[in-house]
């Protein structure tokens, strides 16, 4: 159960190029400048030549396409209007170059459930080709310095995605998350525009990194988030013994709106997944391919328009799609 819980992970570090201002500051030729570098060394590497790397201007990418980069948390709202950003990606979208976002460099490599270990090492990978070839902004006793201070020092960015439903629901989430606070970390909901957090999802990150070196980040992560969801496998075997019933109940309630509505917001669908999620996963249901959910969780499927923008036939054709993913037929494919 624990792979299932854990819906996925991220590595991310942060580089600047000396004798460049931070990316707020840069004029239009300077930002081509930066573009041009990072893009030549990535494309032209024969180190990363299988990863079949893309560079994209952002002001040439559709908002069709900038909605499905956002909605798989590859960039931002914000990003997605940035004039002078560039995004390079490998061709199943699971490496990114962030190129002129809040710095000049974001390396962002995301893993499947919990492997971060792995996400790391690719990272790091990336991160030596451009430091064998740019100036880094380095500071003997601050380290990687960057246009926010508190990511100096490594400029390691490390979150899992983890699935608490229970936790969620017994209120003591906010527990969990002054203990982090106290270890150096975060755990945050993954929230749209309207501060909902979706799907019973929380994002667990390292919140300090100057003076503390990478393992050391990724292990006490690794751990905290161990502790966590050992927390949430108890409180859900509680729970099946004292108000299975009710939780059963819920569960398939949530299906069958799901198999039935005709407008559905981004937030109820959200809620709805991850019941059938735990629904799956504690045996309730066993017909639907737990893969599907989650990859909609993900927002690997954009026509859910989790994160971006909404139009005003969002929720009437999120509906319709999710009837047609929930039926016999499509309900155990992933």
């Amino acid at each position: 159960m624990e792979d299932s819980i854990i819906i996925g992970s991220q590595v991310a570090l942060s580089r600047n190029i000396t004798n460049y201002p931070f990316p707020h500051k840069l004029s239009q030729s300077e930002s081509q400048v930066i573009v041009n570098k990072i893009s030549n060394i990535i494309l032209e590497s024969e180190d990363l030549s299988q990863e079949d790397f893309i560079a994209y201007n952002i002001n040439d990418i559709t908002q069709v396409e900038k909605n499905t980069l956002i909605e798989r948390n590859i960039i931002s709202n914000k990003f997605s209007k940035n004039n002078i950003g560039t995004v390079i990606l490998n061709k199943d979208k699971t490496k990114c170059i962030l190129v002129n976002d809040q710095d000049h460099i974001k390396i962002k490599i995301y893993e499947d459930k919990f492997n971060v270990d792995e996400a790391f090492i690719v990272a790091n990978k990336i991160d030596d080709i451009l430091g064998s070839k740019l100036d880094y902004a380095f500071d003997d006793k601050l380290g990687y310095l960057t246009s926010c201070p508190v990511n100096a020092g490594t400029g390691l960015k490390t979150s899992i995605i983890v699935h608490l439903p229970i936790l969620s629901l017994q209120k003591k989430v906010d527990t969990y998350s002054n203990i982090a606070h106290k270890l150096g970390a975060n755990i945050k909901g993954i929230c749209n525009e309207k501060s909902n957090i979706l799907g019973n999802m929380y994002e667990i990150s390292n919140q300090s990194v100057i003076g503390r070196s990478e393992k050391n980040i990724i292990e006490s992560l690794k751990s905290l988030t161990k502790d966590i969801i050992t927390k949430e496998q108890e409180s859900r075997a509680i729970v099946k013994m004292e108000a299975s019933i009710e939780l059963e109940d819920e569960i398939y309630r949530s299906l069958g709106i799901l198999q039935n509505a005709r407008i559905i917001s981004a937030y109820e669908a959200m809620k709805h997944l991850s019941n059938i999620k735990l629904g799956i996963e504690m045996g309730y249901i066993k017909d639907i391919n737990i893969e599907k959910i989650i990859n909609l969780m993900k927002g690997m499927k954009p026509t859910l328009k989790l994160m971006s923008l909404i139009t005003s036939d969002s929720d009437t054709k999120r509906a319709n799609f999710l009837r047609e993913e929930f039926t016999l037929a499509n309900r155990n494919k992933k």
